[in-house]
């Protein structure tokens, strides 16, 4: 399962656990929260600022090492160990074998040359886009929080759903 499944599927089960009344229990501030980090915009923000710092940092390694590394990956079967069961049927013993397969990933690493002035631009290009997608993720969270911590629990629990 995909990490993206998987933390979808992850928020589908906590959010069927919250309820009307977890809202009543929780103060202003943490509905707030709990509402504004599912909000979609708030979401797709994050995601690209996660994206543009998974890049920097990508780039800045290739940098440091003096080059990138392309990795090429394929399924490969692969088979377990030899298992014999034997029974009886009357004089005749009736041996069968199996051998249990499986596939993994095996992966090639290929070094490949980079132009440092062309990584140190995208490495300047991304932290710019990474300052104005922050601004616009705070800005997007202090509209959403200053929203819900208005309204009542259950407005909330409404918005949250």
């Amino acid at each position: 399962m995909n990490m993206r499944a998987f933390t979808l599927l992850l928020v589908l089960t906590l959010s069927a656990c919250t309820t009307v009344d977890d809202f009543r229990k929780m103060s202003a501030t943490e509905r707030a929260r709990r509402v504004c980090e599912r909000k979609n915009d708030i979401q797709q923000l994050s995601a690209e600022q996660r994206q543009l710092a998974g890049a920097i940092q990508s780039s800045q390694m290739d940098l440091g090492r003096g080059y990138k590394i392309h990795k090429q990956c394929h399924p490969v079967r692969v088979y377990g160990p030899v298992t014999t069961t034997c029974k009886k049927v009357g004089n005749l013993t009736e041996c069968t074998e199996f051998r249990p397969e499986a596939y993994e990933t095996r992966c090639i690493e290929t070094p490949v040359s980079i132009s440092p002035d062309l990584e140190r631009q995208n490495i300047q290009a991304w932290s710019s886009a990474q300052i104005q997608v922050t601004q616009r993720l705070q800005e997007a969270w202090k509209n959403c929080t200053h929203f819900v911590e208005r309204l009542s629990p259950e407005e909330a629990f409404q918005q949250y759903q």
